[in-house]
């Protein structure tokens, strides 16, 4: 472990170890899964994921809250070499607080690197795939070295039923060695994110929501060599009517990556498919406590005008990708405090329509949770 992730796990142990503990007994939610992802493009390559996400968190009255995320993963797909072990350790911290009429909330969530780099040109490879957005693969990476994140976000009341907040977050991040067998060391760009959102209660269990958010990218670095990526700006709508018995609701979001920027010249660069788009409808039957939902969306991956200059994907993505996902969900409380969950996506890719390699594949996932 680097001096860097030392220095996280430091803060860590010392905010955990808080008076807050001699409190009232603390509130812990344990939950565990198994996710199970396949997916062919080109008319039959295959891409696969088994995922065994773990969290664990823990809150107290003062306002103190402590988490604990990480996964163990395993890939492997159609001239793939296989790639598993366990991911990357996510530590937070969070605290908070009531200010008058609003609500501060304290964060910071260190990236332990637990999870495997140093990897052979092969494995890379595969790494590669797993991190495309087409995918959506529950572990879409093993290891990207250490992290610290601090943040700070506000809530208050802005009517009777409506609220307003503000939040702001930045990333540092240590250098790396992608590589097995090569000294060659990467640096991800540190990140400010900057967000805003609405929140707006239309009954017991309606809803709605606006949320906006600005992604503000340093420089990457990699053997002596610089990467600006383009900062990114995402806009989310969320709307959710009904009851007990029934629930609707609709998700609508749309994200976008500016122009980026290569080496000390500063050389403007495109994102490949700069446009991200998403649509999804969803029908709840049932209480909270066990219900199943319905639903039926759409994704949408790249740009609608595509020039000349930009450098073609590889062959296992489309330049523009139309996804569409039909899911079930089922929710059940068998007892107080212990739930069971589960879930079943069928996607299809209709990119062969827009001039691109086709997708079709699942996710299913079953998972316990448990609050005590």
């Amino acid at each position: 472990m680097t001096a860097f992730a030392w220095r996280c796990g430091a803060l860590l142990f010392a905010l955990s170890v808080s008076p807050a503990w001699a409190q009232l007994s603390p509130n812990v939610a344990a939950e565990v899964g198994v996710v199970s992802q396949s997916y062919t493009v080109n008319e039959g390559e295959s891409v696969n994921e088994l995922a065994v996400p773990v969290q664990i968190g823990v809150s107290l009255d003062s306002g103190l809250s402590l988490s604990l995320r990480t996964a163990y993963a395993d890939v492997s797909g159609d001239g793939l070499t296989s790639l598993g072990g366990v991911a990357d350790t996510q530590l937070g911290v969070g605290y908070r607080r009531a200010l008058g009429t609003a609500i501060v909330d304290l964060a910071i969530v260190s990236n332990v690197p637990t999870g495997q780099t140093g990897l052979t040109q092969d494995e890379f490879a595969t790494s590669t795939r797993i991190a495309t957005d087409d995918f959506a693969f529950a572990v879409p990476s093993l290891g990207q070295g250490a992290a610290i994140s601090p943040g700070i976000a506000i809530a208050f009341p802005a009517g009777p039923s409506t609220a307003f907040g503000v939040a702001a977050a930045y990333s540092a991040r240590s250098s790396y060695e992608p590589f097995a067998g090569d000294s060659l060391s990467y640096t991800p760009a540190d990140e400010v994110v900057l967000s805003a959102g609405f929140d707006a209660a239309l009954g017991a269990l309606s809803t709605f929501s606006l949320e906006g958010s600005y992604v503000i990218y340093g420089d990457d670095e990699v053997g002596g060599n610089t990467f600006s990526p383009g900062d990114k700006i995402a806009g989310t709508m969320r709307l959710v009517v009904g009851g007990r018995v029934a629930r609707g609701s609709l998700l609508a979001r749309y994200r976008h990556v500016l122009d980026g920027t290569v080496g000390t010249a500063d050389r403007v660069v495109s994102d490949l498919r700069p446009s991200q788009a998403r649509l999804a409808l969803g029908l709840a039957l049932g209480p909270p406590s066990t219900n199943v939902a319905l639903s039926a969306g759409a994704r949408y991956y790249g740009s609608i005008e595509q020039t000349d200059d930009l450098l073609e994907l590889a062959s296992f993505v489309a330049d523009q990708q139309l996804l569409v996902d039909f899911g079930v969900a089922p929710v059940v409380t068998v007892s107080p405090g212990v739930q069971l969950r589960g879930s079943f996506t069928y996607t299809l890719g209709l990119a062969d329509n827009v001039g691109g390699a086709s997708l079709e594949g699942y996710r299913a996932s079953g998972g316990l949770r448990v609050d005590l």
